[in-house]
Parts: structure tokens; C-alpha cells; sequence
């Protein structure tokens, strides 16, 4: 009768087993063992991998498709003067992207309106019209713009001053209207915008 010993042993000389450890099977696990090196040998060294010719010309073409827009920064002194580290507008190839206007006047700095909704986004708006022109653009530029209100409840009183505003529009901007926790200098209304030039 075959002890444990014996049936163990007999197990490892299987002849299934042997098949599965064929010649075969040590070549697809040396293929397996090389392909793992070569990928972790790509990712810590490209440059045997990849002919150094071929890398300095992918970086010069990034290069230069990075700096085929120049940014160019866009003031006027019929708009407020910016009261922090950002610009009125930046013209980035022929997208012109609009700083958010309060309704100060930009000869005085007072703030406009004394808290009309209407006065107020008038004289926004009118600031926002200063950099559009400054940039060589108009309301029938602008494809964008962002409304930020101290109470929805104004949106109406609002709206009309802004419709009066693009009114010439062949389309109408697209736009978002948001209720704010706070605007600068207690302001009811901000807004800004994108144009295409």
C-alpha cells in the first residue's frame, strides 16, 4: 500500500506535469521576463528607446504650436483700473478674454448706482463696452458671458439692461447667471465675458 511519501512524489512525476513545464513553456516565460525589462527600461530611459532626433524635433514642434498665439494684454482708461495681480482683458489670438466689471466709473473710481440693479448694470456694462472697443471688438463679438448677482431676486430688473445691451446681436452671447455670496465694494451685479474677434 502506497504511503503519503510515495504519493506525494508521484504527484511531482506526473506526466501532466510535465507536459505543462515543456520547452515550450520556458520560451513564452523568457519572452514574458524580456518584455517586462524593456518596458521598465522605456520608462526610465527614452532616449535609447527613441532616437534623440526624434525627441529634440517633437520639442521644437511643441514649442512652437505653444507660442503660435501670442497673448497680448489689453487696456483702457475708459474702464476701471484693475485693483489687483490681473489685467482688464487678454487677447489670446482672437479669443479676448474679459476681466468681471463692478459699476465703477473709471475717471472717479466711485462706485455707480447707490443700489440700483439697473444703474448698476448699466454702467457695467458700459465698462465692458471700453475694453471691447479697446481691443477692436464689439457686443457682436462676444460669445460668452458670466453674470454674477448679490440677489437673484434682480435678475429681472437686470435682464433687461442686458438685453438692451445685445440687442444688435445676430446671436445672442451664451451665458450663466449665478447668485453670489458677495461682490466687491458691496456691488449688486458683475459680469464678465468672452469675445471672439
Amino acid at each position: 500500500m502506497p504511503n503519503a511519501e510515495s504519493e506525494e512524489l508521484s504527484f511531482f512525476t506526473d506526466s501532466k506535469v510535465d507536459t505543462m513545464w515543456s520547452p515550450w513553456s520556458s520560451i513564452f516565460l523568457s519572452i514574458a521576463c524580456l518584455a517586462v525589462l524593456l518596458t521598465n527600461y522605456r520608462i526610465h530611459s527614452f532616449s535609447p528607446i527613441i532616437p534623440s532626433k526624434v525627441i529634440n524635433r517633437n520639442v521644437a514642434l511643441t514649442s512652437r504650436f505653444s507660442m503660435s498665439k501670442d497673448i497680448k494684454e489689453i487696456k483702457t482708461e475708459h474702464a476701471p483700473s484693475p485693483v489687483g495681480p490681473y489685467s482688464q482683458a487678454l487677447l489670446v489670438g482672437t479669443t479676448l478674454y474679459c476681466s468681471g466689471s463692478i459699476a465703477l466709473d473709471p475717471k472717479t473710481g466711485d462706485f455707480v448706482g447707490a443700489g440700483d440693479i439697473q444703474a448698476e448694470t448699466r454702467q457695467v456694462l458700459k465698462n465692458m463696452g471700453a475694453i471691447l472697443e479697446a481691443a477692436g471688438a464689439s457686443p457682436k463679438n462676444v460669445v460668452r458671458c458670466t453674470i454674477f448677482l448679490a440677489d437673484l431676486g434682480d435678475f429681472g430688473k437686470m435682464n433687461e439692461v442686458y438685453a438692451e445691451f445685445f440687442k444688435d446681436n445676430a446671436a445672442l452671447p451664451t451665458r450663466t447667471c449665478v447668485q453670489a455670496g458677495a461682490l466687491p465694494k458691496g456691488a449688486l451685479v458683475e459680469i464678465d465675458c468672452i469675445a471672439e474677434l
